[in-house]
């Protein structure tokens, strides 16, 4: 364990949710070293994804000021952005077949974590793409093995820290995480007030007849 690196990554909050992760193990010196380098090796169907995705952000924006005027045109808009979004992750997701595909148990601003029944080495790089279902986003990386934990004898959660990422990429997957938790939130609600309807009616006595 790496707990220098394990620290970097506990300083981002992390949500537990199953998104997509395709893994492609690397020697550590093909990690790009510099921002240049980065944007040079991310495929651009991964820059057009998340630029469309800041550009829908950016447009709805302004029209929040707006109040309830804007509302349908809001909900107009944030259809046709999904379907945009839904054709963009099935591109998305058929880039490099080659990469070993799993889904991890949680993500954040840090990095994620993932359960595989493979064996990785503290230190083992991966070139990282992280598929946001619910943002209809992609995040193109690196990232490094920093912790392991051993769940029984053929499984291993992994701890994956962001070795090389963009900025506006762990922007956007953070502000997926806190989606998410809103996400949950209200489901938590949701279910607490059905049960608490379903016990009032069973604590309900039946009226006599006369």
């Amino acid at each position: 364990m790496n707990s220098e690196k394990l620290t970097e990554f506990e300083q981002y909050f992390q949500i537990d949710e199953s998104n997509r992760v395709n893994l492609f193990a690397v020697d550590d010196s093909k990690v790009p070293t510099t921002l240049a380098q980065l944007e040079a090796d991310i495929p651009p169907l991964f820059k057009l994804a998340n630029e469309v995705s800041e550009l829908e952000q950016s447009s709805l924006r302004p029209l929040r000021s707006l109040g309830d005027l804007a509302q349908e045109l809001a909900v107009f808009l944030q259809a046709q952005s999904r379907k945009i979004d839904l054709i963009m992750s099935h591109i998305l997701a058929s880039e490099q077949p080659e990469d070993n595909a799993i889904y991890c148990d949680s993500y954040g601003g840090g990095g994620v974590k993932l359960t595989d029944t493979k064996v990785y080495s503290i230190g083992q790089a991966f070139r990282t793409k992280l598929f946001l279902q619910h943002e209809a986003s992609a995040i193109y990386c690196y990232t490094e093995v920093v912790a392991v934990n051993k769940i029984d004898d053929e499984h291993y959660q992994y701890t994956l820290l962001f070795k090389a990422v963009r900025d506006t990429d762990q922007e956007l997957v953070v502000r997926a995480s806190l989606h998410a938790q809103t996400r949950q939130l209200k489901k938590r609600q949701l279910l607490q007030h059905e049960s608490d309807n379903f016990d009032n009616q069973d604590t309900t006595e039946p009226t006599k007849p006369e």
